[in-house]
């Protein structure tokens, strides 16, 4: 079990547009790992990360798959992002089984998950960080969390 939380509402946001950044709230945020306290300041368009903190390996998703990412930050204030199982989606866009979240090593505190749905006119491969958000064919939602609930809420 996690001592890793954050406090407030991180306010991310800027996944949309034709764009690859994200922003977080204007009054930052505060968070502790293993119970020592940090604050975290404002993001304006900053660089969103590209790889998985856990792999190092691109995320990417085709047409028809569905991935949530949850967003992280270590001690240092850097802030980085872990892919939970890419799951399949239903004609509808839907997630057929639910996807999971990821493991977080215990140096980072959780303070979001994003849940990036591929609908079936992706054309090619939506690549995380890399592509805009706006790829036709590509959704994106944002939950800010305080700690990672017990399950994601896809819906």
């Amino acid at each position: 079990m996690s001592n890793n939380y954050s406090t407030g509402v991180s306010g991310l946001t800027g996944i949309s547009g034709a764009a690859t950044t994200y922003s977080t709230g204007e009054a930052g945020f505060h968070y502790s790992i293993n119970g020592k306290a940090f604050s975290k300041a404002q993001v304006t368009a900053g660089a969103t990360p590209t790889t998985d903190g856990n792999t190092g390996l691109p995320i990417r998703l085709i047409a028809n798959q569905g991935a949530m990412v949850v967003w992280a930050i270590n001690s240092s204030g850097t802030v980085s992002v872990y892919q939970g199982p890419v799951d399949a989606l239903d004609d509808g866009g839907n997630f057929k089984i639910a996807s999971d979240f990821p493991s977080l090593p215990d140096s980072v505190a959780p303070f979001a998950y994003t849940v990036h749905r591929a609908g079936p006119n992706l054309s090619g491969t939506f690549t995380f960080g890399s592509s805009n958000w706006n790829t036709t064919g590509m959704s994106h939602s944002v939950v800010s969390l305080m700690e990672l609930p017990s399950r994601p809420q896809v819906s």
